[in-house]
């Protein structure tokens, strides 16, 4: 199994104005000396904040570290159409700039699930987008507050897109049990990729390890053929940022990744 590390897990300003609370050139160091790590899932806004893309560009290749996903935040769904088209031709240029083989997008966040005429705009935005890049994977994650809220609407809309370079990044849309494991069976035919992180089961809003939450990973991982995933979130990572270990982080990434690997096998 391919393991990612995804920038968001040593970001804990990613939920605020900030967003960005270190460089990506201070991190990337940090995860080549201290971690297993070579390829890593990126956080959009560890890219747009930079300062000097050259400069990340030689910090990845100096430590050897592979940028393999982009885990972009445009709203293809809102963007005004001139918007779109300029969005859409910033996103290819980062993808381009950093070697980036996969894209993760949100799958229409906003939508009504019943609203048809804007689920079809938001599946021919996808089609213009990915026409622009066939040699890229575009993966839709099943996060909450989009068209992943019924696991049938998302499916539906990627049959809809209907492009070989396009699936789905699976995680608990919802952190419940039954739900999810209603969502992975429906679901399970076009996941391509894992985002990794769980809930405490007597309170999904606190995050535990893999092994010890609400969501059965050892279940879900083991009946999917070998394929790829990243570590999202990792509980030291959830706090603010003047509370903020990088070293407790970072370890806490390197157990949750040999346990995944453990549920492969």
């Amino acid at each position: 199994m391919d393991i990612l590390l995804h920038t968001i897990a040593l970001e804990p300003a990613r939920w605020t104005p900030q967003r960005v609370s270190q460089p990506i050139v201070d991190l990337l160091p940090q995860i080549a000396d201290k971690t297993p790590f070579k390829k890593l899932e990126i956080f959009e806004p560890h890219l747009t904040y930079a300062a000097d893309e050259n400069a990340v560009r030689e910090v990845f290749a100096e430590h050897q570290l592979e940028p393999v996903i982009l885990s972009s935040y445009f709203d293809l769904a809102k963007a005004a159409p001139d918007v779109f088209e300029h969005e859409s031709a910033e996103l290819l240029r980062r993808v381009r700039t950093f070697g980036f083989k996969k894209v993760r997008l949100f799958p229409g966040p906003g939508i009504p699930l019943d609203d048809k005429a804007r689920i079809e705009s938001f599946v021919e935005r996808v089609r213009n987008l990915v026409s622009s890049a066939p040699d890229i994977e575009f993966l839709l994650e099943t996060h909450d507050g989009s068209l992943a809220d019924e696991p049938e609407v998302v499916v539906a809309a990627l049959n809809s897109i209907a492009c070989e370079n396009v699936g789905l990044l699976f995680q608990p849309t919802f952190f419940e049990d039954e739900k999810t494991k209603r969502q992975f069976v429906i679901q399970r035919p076009f996941i391509r990729h894992l985002h990794l992180q769980n809930r405490a089961p007597n309170d999904v809003a606190t995050f535990t390890r893999l092994a010890d939450g609400v969501i059965r990973w050892r279940e879900i991982i083991g009946a999917l053929p070998l394929m790829s995933a990243s570590i999202e979130f990792v509980p030291a990572g959830i706090c603010k940022v003047d509370e903020f270990d990088l070293a407790q982080a970072l370890d806490e990434a390197i157990g949750e990744a040999a346990f995944a690997q453990s549920c492969a096998h």
